[in-house]
């Protein structure tokens, strides 16, 4: 048993021996071509970095965005093109230096036979290529672009970045939300198209609805002519839409510019509050009423004790003698 583990452990100091010897022999070319893969990586940063200036200059360039539409198209092409051109850049410089090492001949006869797309599915790449699909389909479906206000599936913010396989958004609190393109399956744009401004007025059961409405009424033209840059379409008093615990309910809606539904909303809410205040018209709230407590003794009945009808129909008392 010792011969024989002596023998495992003299084959492998051979084989590692061998080794050392071949480096050794070769350390010039090793370095050489550790040299040239450093070079490689740097140059392909480098034109990343030269590419990604230009594409920035032309997102904040005027030439470019003379319009919002074209400004939004322009910035998320290019964003598109950016990230494109990163995958592009990073897989020729790894077969470069796959290449400098003696090895780019294999991958290149494996991606030859099996083709880049089978090749991807082999390894288990489907989400990937699922992903990198949808992406071209959604920019060039024009689905949305980059600052546009968008809400998928749960998510929502502003559109800060398109890449081939993910989506970049920014939340209205600051946070950065990364959603892979091939897990998108609906988007609400918010961009495109007006907005709708709803708000709920709440009003005291007591008050002369009609008259709460007409007053309403009131301040919302008075709201639109004030906000006019925020609106599409004067607002409206709908009218009643739900009877609360301590209030009749009240809704109010304006078609608003795209993404001005929002501060709308809380433009109207202000322009009622102000109009109320002016007009002595109350908002409803809880109300607690209270009975002071007596500790007089209550008069005892005077049918206590006397036996109860029963109607015909109802049939006998079950507590009657049969």
């Amino acid at each position: 048993m010792s011969g024989k583990m002596g023998g495992v452990r003299g084959q492998f100091l051979s084989r590692l021996e061998d080794l050392a010897d071949k480096l050794l022999s070769n350390a010039g070319f090793l370095l050489w071509d550790i040299a040239v893969s450093a070079v490689i990586l740097m140059a392909a940063k480098g034109i990343l970095s030269i590419i990604s200036k230009i594409t920035s200059k032309m997102m904040h360039s005027e030439r470019y965005h003379r319009t919002e539409y074209q400004g939004k198209r322009v910035d998320t092409m290019l964003t598109l093109f950016r990230s494109t051109i990163r995958y592009l850049i990073y897989f020729g410089a790894i077969m470069l230096i796959l290449r400098q090492f003696g090895v780019g001949g294999i991958v290149a006869t494996l991606l030859g036979a099996a083709g880049v797309g089978s090749l991807a599915i082999g390894f288990g790449a489907q989400n990937l290529v699922k992903d990198v699909v949808t992406g071209i389909f959604m920019m060039f479906e024009n689905q949305f672009g980059v600052g546009d206000y968008i809400k998928i599936d749960n998510d929502e913010g502003y559109v800060t970045a398109t890449a081939l396989r993910v989506t970049y958004l920014r939340s209205i609190s600051g946070d950065q939300i990364i959603v892979p393109n091939g897990s998108i399956n609906r988007i609400v744009n918010f961009t495109k198209g007006s907005s709708v401004a709803n708000i709920i007025v709440s009003t005291a059961y007591e008050a002369d609805t009609r008259a709460v409405m007409d007053i309403m009424q009131e301040a919302m033209d008075e709201f639109a002519v004030t906000y006019a840059e925020l609106i599409d379409e004067p607002p409206v008093v709908l009218g009643i839409v739900d009877f609360g615990a301590s209030s009749v309910d009240i809704r109010i809606t304006c078609k608003a510019l795209p993404l001005k539904h929002w501060e709308t909303e809380r433009a109207m809410r202000l322009a009622i509050k102000e109009k109320f205040d002016r007009l002595g018209v109350e908002f409803p709230y809880p109300h607690m009423v209270t009975v002071p407590y007596t500790s007089t003794p209550s008069e005892p009945s005077s049918n206590i004790g006397e036996r109860r009808t029963v109607p015909d129909w109802a049939g006998p008392d079950e507590d009657d003698d049969t």
